[in-house]
């Protein structure tokens, strides 16, 4: 992937779907396998013996490995062979020693986790593969002058399945994101860089992007006083001071990661709680209430400009009939057939909402009685011509509407309603699938 003359490097990301447990403890894999199936639905493969994990391997590809330091069988060189094979690896232990850790932490892995509390343990995994999963859409931005550093850093956001683009001053950075309009998701930034320093770049970041929109992580070796403060207060979203450990990166970035996640799925849910309270969940039309919060700042431009504006009321005739012939699912089907061709008539101006039920409204604004007409007899015919099929067509009926219209500028919106309604039953009663109004 690439934009203007960087490239996103994403080649090693992939999904996280196939995992095997390796696992000494036969009640411990059975219960990791388990709570991990159960929230992903997921389908992991359990072995007890590093014989039995290497049959296995050879048998299937694995996105993810899961293995105690400990085994049965242990050759002592097990690890370093998985790390070896490209395999994503996150290695559990019960021993805590300095030295154990220290060994770990210098081979390729994505982490390591105590198992001497089994629910931590269990929280720790699920919340790792799902971040992993989530990591591998995310790209983060490395912008060092140093080529080694860059380097060192990219291996080990590799290693979190993440994507990377690197840059060597704050000021590549800035036209990329800025001028060039690209985009990241996170930034790990250096203080001492030619052209721009990394204290300058947050700054000038800061003032296109939120903290929310854009985590920054800085990184010095500087031994300035009050530096880490000056970052924060610049609007950097963490600081890490130089010389850090590989784990500390990682888990710098992961957290910052876990905080943008959880606000990017906190957006998500506010657009569908709003969606919710303004749409209809079966036709996806605006509902009754997106009408009533809109109506007033209608009637009043209208009034405004002196162009009145039209209610469609329509009703699918014979409704009932269809219902207790189908079924209420095939009743659904007509509705969502209508929704469906009101969205492809009207124009993009007009609300389209579902009323309640099998009855619908258009609000036309800044329209006449003649234009309103023509249009209500347009949509009559476009649903006329149009059968209903169900089920590859095994079931396939003709539909029908009748439809009152009214356009007025000196009626209330209550008032106009009312004598849409009213028209729409005279449709009703002079024979359906006709227009009155």
């Amino acid at each position: 992937m690439q934009c203007n003359q960087f490239t996103i490097v994403n080649a090693h990301c992939k999904a996280i779907k196939h995992i095997l447990i390796i696992e000494n403890s036969i009640s411990l894999g059975s219960h990791l396998k388990e709570m991990i199936d159960g929230y992903f639905s997921f389908y992991c493969d359990v072995a007890g013996t590093e014989k039995q994990a290497k049959e296995m391997i050879q048998r299937k590809q694995y996105d993810l490995v899961i293995c105690d330091v400990y085994l049965p069988d242990s050759s002592g060189n097990f690890l370093g062979e998985l790390v070896r094979s490209d395999l994503r690896l996150i290695v559990m232990t019960g021993n805590d020693s300095e030295e154990l850790r220290t060994g770990i932490l210098t081979l390729s892995i994505i982490d390591y986790v105590l198992k001497n509390d089994v629910k931590t343990l269990v929280d720790y995994l699920i919340n790792t593969i799902q971040r992993l999963n989530e990591n591998r859409k995310t790209v983060v931005g490395i912008c060092d002058d140093s080529k080694l550093s860059r380097h060192v850093m990219s291996e080990l956001v590799k290693s979190q399945n993440l994507a990377y683009i690197e840059f060597m001053n704050g000021q590549e950075v800035y036209d990329y994101l800025v001028k060039e309009g690209c985009k990241i998701d996170v930034l790990v930034v250096e203080y001492e860089m030619p052209k721009i320093n990394g204290l300058e770049l947050i700054r000038h970041l800061r003032h296109e992007f939120l903290l929310s929109e854009l985590p920054i992580i800085a990184i010095s070796a500087s031994d300035k006083p009050h530096l880490t403060v000056q970052f924060l207060k610049a609007g950097a979203n963490d600081y890490i001071k130089k010389p850090f450990g590989g784990e500390e990166l990682c888990t710098r970035i992961n957290l910052t990661l876990d905080q943008l996640y959880i606000h990017r799925r906190n957006i998500e849910l506010r657009i569908a709680l709003e969606k919710a309270a303004t749409h209809d969940h079966l036709t996806q039309l605006y509902n009754r209430n997106f009408f009533f919060t809109q109506i007033q700042h209608i009637t009043a431009d209208a009034i405004r400009q002196k162009k009145p504006y039209g209610i469609l009321m329509i009703d699918i005739d014979h409704f009932k009939h269809i219902n207790d012939t189908y079924g209420h699912h095939v009743g659904d089907v007509a509705i969502i057939h209508l929704a469906s061709i009101l969205k492809n008539t009207a124009r993009t101006s007009d609300y389209c909402i579902r009323w309640g039920g099998e009855e619908f409204l258009i609000l036309i604004p800044h329209t006449s009685i003649e234009e309103v007409r023509q249009f209500a007899q347009r949509l009559r015919s476009e649903v006329e011509k149009l059968s209903v099929c169900v089920g590859d067509k095994k079931i396939t009926f003709p539909l029908t509407v009748s439809i009152g219209v009214a356009v007025d500028l000196k009626e209330t919106p209550d008032e106009l309603i009312q004598k849409a309604d009213a028209l729409l039953y005279e449709a009703k009663h002079s024979g359906r699938n006709c227009v009155r109004g």
